[in-house]
């Protein structure tokens, strides 16, 4: 049917506002598990240090009576210590961005270092749960930190062969970055026991277990989870199934139970056993803005942080590394 003759049509219109809303859409993963619940320290030099000890193995020990007591050998503290990492976001405006009337928000560069600030949180998190190396840095070298998984070399659980994997954890003044075995194999609830069981032995309770998506899904079938379902208040209609493992019950970690954990800036191929009361976060400079120099006409801003974890005692956590990701 054709359209009468001379009718309106609003495509034909010129000065037809636009339909924008006044609202933007941003589903980027902000959650930061192992940062937002390792305590908050501060570093003091740009190489931050601290001190580690422990018992004699337990003995028999039956003396003669009467006897002269001779003093026992005494062992020094271990010092370990990690560099911290400068990391950093800059933001530069134009005078017109900032000017024109925008949707969603209406300031530019308040919009971007909001941004900004959530990224480095991010980037924290990543730098803090790698695999990394320290990187004493120079004029020409960032330095870097070492993360939670390079200090790990009591607890090893290995998800097949060890074959030429390494472990070499810190050593003189430096933490080098752990070799991946080359095979690798599913995350099985014996392999989370036996960790579990090496970290007892070794005077650990951990508490949290850290995974990514695929083998936070492998945890949820295994037997020891005690919340695969939960009871629901009465009401009208089914009750909901929550298939999400957030409790396992392991033989040494009493009734408060391991928190599982997915955490998406973490390696997959690793699952990191953790105890909160020995890491920390320690920050030579918080998360500061900074108003660099106006060389034209723009804005310039500077979101740096530097930081560095500490892995108190590397002891009381474990790692389960060379595990499939898909």
């Amino acid at each position: 049917m054709a359209v009468p003759s001379n009718t309106v049509l609003a495509s034909t219109r010129t000065n037809a506002r636009e339909d924008l809303q006044d609202v933007i859409y941003d589903i980027s993963p902000v959650d930061t598990p192992v940062l937002t619940m390792s305590p908050r320290m501060t570093a003091r030099a740009k190489y931050h240090e601290w001190n580690t000890d422990s018992l004699a193995a337990a003995a028999a020990n039956a003396q003669i009576e009467g006897d002269d007591a001779t003093a026992g050998a005494s062992t020094s503290t271990t010092r370990p210590g990690n560099r911290t990492q400068i990391l950093r976001k800059v933001v530069q405006v134009s005078g017109s961005t900032e000017a024109v009337n925008k949707a969603g928000y209406r300031s530019e560069m308040a919009y971007q270092l909001q941004k900004r600030s959530k990224e480095i949180k991010r980037d924290l998190e990543y730098a803090i749960t790698r695999n990394s190396g320290t990187t004493t840095g120079g004029t020409t070298t960032a330095a870097t930190m070492a993360g939670i998984e390079s200090y790990l070399t009591s607890n090893i659980s290995y998800a097949a062969a060890k074959g030429d994997a390494t472990t070499p954890g810190y050593s003189s003044g430096s933490v080098a970055a752990p070799v991946d075995p080359t095979a690798t194999g599913a995350f099985t609830e014996s392999l989370l026991k036996s960790l579990v069981k090496s970290c007892w032995d070794n005077g650990g309770e951990p508490d949290y277990l850290n995974v990514g998506s695929f083998n936070k899904q492998a945890v949820s079938g295994f037997s020891g989870i005690a919340t695969l379902y939960r009871d629901t208040a009465p009401k009208i209609g089914p009750a909901a199934i929550i298939a999400a493992a957030d409790i396992y019950v392991s033989d040494f970690s009493g009734n408060a139970g391991i928190k599982v954990m997915a955490n998406r800036f973490s390696r997959e191929a690793t699952a990191l056993l953790l105890d909160f009361n020995y890491l920390g976060v320690a920050y030579l400079r918080t998360l500061q803005t900074v108003e660099l120099a106006k060389t034209g006409d723009s804005e310039k801003r500077m979101i740096v942080t530097e930081a560095t974890v500490v892995v108190k005692n590397e002891a009381a956590h474990g790692k389960v590394v060379g595990l499939t990701t898909a």
